[in-house]
């Protein structure tokens, strides 16, 4: 029987001892306008520590006196653990290099009612300092303050900073979500930023705290565009520590394909060929061809899985958008409840398989991915869901995608896979231009990075026995939307400063306006003939702003008013566009 490698981590308490933690939310401040975030925060940082061995004490919108308890109370619970951890979600403010969190009934109408009505942050340092465990303050406080405006100061010498102060730790590590004198954001989804970052990698199985915190930083750094940057204060001893220990490997039979089939009788050199081709075609098609004829070995292989971990380019993992590639090969309920359910099958517990990837999941995988010798990324690509036997959402011959990037397709080694050879000799006309292709309906479709005008990418998809792609359902926009949304290559972004619009402008297609009708809005046509019984334009589009004649073809397009970042939106609507200058262009045939 084939044999694979799963991790298996011991807890976390029985490893290290006794863990506690004290988390706190202030989000409902009666005084100034509540915080969105900071609750939400508490919850999700004080579920992952209790993954990972931690007795945690949560607590939510305390005022003076509460917050004051916790404190103490906790600072009992300290005294003979070997690991003590605060975090603190909310207000907090800085006043003359002193540093204070702000419970939620507090005031501040003067900068001298701060040493009343809020809590010193180094008091909560040296509570903890006098112990011998690892004492750790995690501080998400440094946002835009509020009281500020209406804070009337006793001296005008006596300042009162932005962010918060530079602290001295005294042998407390000492996390900020913001270097010291700066703001952090309180973010848009559900956590701030840190708290987000800070859930993508506590639960990681043999991350050196050191390191935690370093990943922490980068991610937030790219989370806000380089706006905020978290900094940790203090020092660390000589000794590695983890919060999640290190993984032991344990040999336990390999993952099951679904539907991969090793027939006995197949020649070993036949079956290396078979992979070699796989190797350096490298798509989503080209492993699920080999995935049906091969072993079970020579698809969860560790240089198998590195390979298909090179899908997806280095720079798309950097920019923070594994999420959209993730969704593309997981676009359904099911799918997602079907991979939790096979990493918790395989050892890697996730909990209940709800489809909900939250901080659990992603530790799951990013322990699956360590197994292999995989980018610890926690997100689900080709590599993690054919290690774990599932296949990029349901591709069959009659429905699939090729890829989820364009690339140059290696015609002799897809004819090697097996690949239909109308659908190779289709390609290999079309040339060395990078291409996305799948089957949808009973048609072809290419999706081609074209240079040129919209007449001259017909006249040669002509020569190759295609034509314009003609979309004249909604389940077929959505199916040619699917093979566009995951490569950044095929869109240019704009911004227009004629009409103040920001666009994302993607490929063209066979719908065209006949340039003898006076009118903007009448006169389309397909050209491959077919009735127009379905459009998606966007809003005020086809319209006669453009002129006559000189708008007159359709593509995908997305707009939005004033100057936004939309490098991450999907364009899935129509825009009548001149043609002059296609980057690209969907292209459809009907098989045989």
């Amino acid at each position: 029987m084939a044999i694979g490698l799963i991790l298996i981590a011991p807890l976390a308490a029985e490893a290290n001892g006794k863990r506690v933690a004290l988390v706190v939310g202030n989000s409902a401040y009666q005084h100034v306008p509540n915080l969105r975030n900071p609750a939400n925060d508490a919850q999700d940082i004080s579920n992952a520590l209790k993954r990972i061995g931690f007795t945690v004490t949560l607590q939510k919108d305390l005022n003076y006196t509460d917050m004051r308890i916790a404190l103490r109370d906790f600072t009992k619970a300290a005294a003979d653990a070997e690991v003590a951890l605060v975090y603190f979600a909310g207000h907090g403010i800085e006043i003359e290099n002193t540093n204070y969190l702000i419970p939620v009934n507090a005031a501040l109408r003067s900068d001298r009612d701060v040493e009343f009505e809020a809590i010193r942050l180094d008091a909560i340092v040296k509570s903890i300092a006098g112990s011998s465990a690892l004492n750790i303050v995690i501080v998400d406080a440094c946002r835009n303050n509020p009281f500020l405006a209406n804070m009337k100061q006793g001296s005008i010498t006596r300042s009162i900073g932005s962010g918060l102060a530079a602290v001295e730790s005294g042998g407390v590590v000492v996390g900020y979500a913001a270097r010291g004198g700066t703001l952090a954001q309180d973010g848009d989804g559900r956590n701030s930023p840190y708290a987000q970052a800070l859930l993508e990698y506590i639960e990681q199985p043999g991350l050196e705290l050191g390191k935690l915190f370093r990943k922490v930083r980068d991610r937030v750094i790219t989370l806000t565009d380089g706006y905020q940057e978290p900094f940790v204060y203090g020092s660390l001893p000589g000794k590695d520590i983890f919060l999640v220990p290190k993984i032991e490997k344990v040999a336990l039979p390999a993952p099951d394909l679904q539907g991969s089939v090793a027939p006995a009788s197949q020649p070993l050199a036949k079956q290396e060929s078979a992979l070699a081709a796989a190797m350096k075609v490298n798509t989503i098609r080209g492993w699920d061809l080999v995935s049906r004829s091969q072993p079970i070995a020579a698809t969860t292989a560790y240089e198998t899985l590195q390979r298909m971990d090179e899908i997806t380019p280095a720079w798309i993992k950097n920019s923070g958008r594994l999420g959209a590639i993730e969704a593309a090969l997981l676009p359904d309920l099911a799918q997602k409840k079907k991979l939790q359910q096979s990493l918790n099958d395989n050892g890697f517990e996730v909990g209940v398989p709800d489809g909900v990837f939250g901080p659990r999941t992603r530790a799951g995988i990013r322990a699956f991915q360590a197994n292999y010798g995989l980018e610890q990324a926690g997100y689900a690509d080709v590599a993690v869901l054919f290690g774990l036997g599932l296949r990029p959402h349901v591709e069959t011959d009659e429905s699939f995608i090729s890829n989820s990037f364009a690339v140059r397709h290696s015609i002799p080694e897809l004819e090697q896979l097996g690949e239909s050879e109308e659908i190779t000799q289709i390609l290999k006309c079309l040339g060395l231009r990078k291409s996305v292709y799948g089957t949808f309906g009973g048609s072809l479709y290419v999706v081609l990075m074209y240079s040129g005008t919209v007449q001259n990418a017909r006249r040669e998809a002509q020569q190759c026995g295609l034509d314009l792609a003609a979309i004249t359902s909604s389940a077929e926009n959505a199916f040619v939307v699917r093979m566009i949304a995951s490569d950044p290559a095929f869109f240019e972004v704009g911004y227009d400063s004629k009409t103040r619009t920001s666009y994302k402008a993607g490929p063209y297609f066979g719908f065209r306006k006949d340039p003898k009708e006076d009118s903007a809005i009448t006169g389309w046509r397909w050209f491959s003939g077919e009735p127009v019984g379905y459009t998606n334009w966007l809003p005020s589009k086809p319209n006669r702003n453009h002129g006559k004649g000189s708008k007159t073809y359709a593509q995908f397009q997305y707009e939005a008013r004033g100057r936004r970042d939309i490098d991450n939106v999907v364009p899935t609507m129509w825009f009548d566009g001149s043609g002059r200058n296609a980057r690209s262009v969907v292209l459809e045939g009907t098989l045989e």
